[in-house]
Formats: structure tokens, sequence, C-alpha cells
């Protein structure tokens, strides 16, 4: 039973190494580890129950916001669900590429440089209107404030490992076509 143990803990260890954790790196956020932590905090606080909690609103006008909510958070989760799959063995937590990662371009890739941040902005969106809750509107706007850096980050170690990722910045939008914050190609 222990060296059952003892193995989980290494391929535990083994996995984050792999991903470029390190000790230095959580001291020092050498490669977006805080960037990581913020976003898994932001995402956690969306189970807060919502603020101010709006009660009395006629039943069509709240099953309106329930379901184009819900809607949308499915749809986050869809994309979310998709992007992993296209990553692959490319896949990491943190803003830093994989020395042996190769990069990825097609199917959810094709359309949005990074959908996995989109996918989670549109859960966050999603929460945020079936809930109609203000604490859950600043943490929507917080988690695609962390979201952008880390991008950018993630960006900055794209171009240097893959040239031609320049080329696909310009194609291609970074998060959300069209809104600004959340596509900077121009």
């Amino acid at each position: 039973m222990r060296l059952n143990k003892s193995n989980h803990i290494k391929n535990i260890k083994t996995v984050l190494s792999r991903w470029g954790f390190s000790k230095q790196g959580l001291l020092k956020n050498s490669k977006g580890e805080w960037y990581l932590f913020s976003q898994i905090l932001l995402i956690l606080l969306h189970f807060i129950p919502p603020y101010p909690k709006i009660e009395n609103t006629e039943f069509a006008i709240n099953t309106f916001f329930v379901v184009i909510g819900l809607t949308k958070s499915i749809q986050g989760l869809i994309i979310v669900i998709k992007a992993f799959l296209d990553l692959g063995e490319n896949l990491t937590p943190l803003p830093y590429p994989m020395n042996e990662s190769t990069l990825i371009k097609n199917n959810s890739y094709k359309n949005v440089r990074h959908p996995l941040y989109k996918g989670l902005l549109f859960i966050s969106l999603g929460i945020c209107i079936f809930s109609l809750s203000l604490i859950h509107l600043c943490l929507l706007i917080l988690l695609a404030y962390i979201l952008k850096i880390k991008a950018l980050k993630e960006e900055e170690s794209l171009k240097i490992k893959f040239p031609e990722y320049k080329k696909y910045i310009k194609e291609v939008p970074a998060i959300i076509k069209h809104i600004k914050y959340l596509d900077w190609r121009y």
C-alpha cells in the first residue's frame, strides 16, 4: 500500500515537472504560476451565492435569464471540452508551452487563439446572467483581466518557440472576436 502511494506522488511530481512547475517558479512566478492560481481562485469563487439576491421577480423574467444563462454556460463548457481534446498532449495549465509541444492551429484553434479562455468566459457570463449577481459580474470582469494577462504571457513564449505564431496572431482573434479588449490583433 505504501509503495503504491509513493508511486502516485512520483507520478504527480512527474506531471507537474513536465508542465513546467518548479519550487522556484512558484516563488517567482517565472512561468505564470500566479496567474494560474488567480484563475483557479476566480473560477472557484463562482460557487458563492449571488449577491444581491433578487427576489420577487416575475416567473417569466426569471425563467428567461435562467435559460439564457444556462445556455451560455453549456456553450462555454462545450468549447472548453473541445479545446482540451484538441490540445491533447500539448495541454499545460501554465501560460508557457512545454518543450515537446507542437503548435495547434486547427479545430478549436482555427477561429480563436485561446478557446479555453473563451469557454471559461462564456461559463462565467452564463453564471452571471442566470444568477443576476453583481458579485458574479465582478468575477467575470476579473477573470477576463487575468485570462488576458495569461494569454499575452503565453503568446510571448509561443512567438519565440514557433515563429509562424506571429502570422497566426494577425489572422485569428485572441479570445472573442470584435471585443477589442479580448481581441488584440489590431
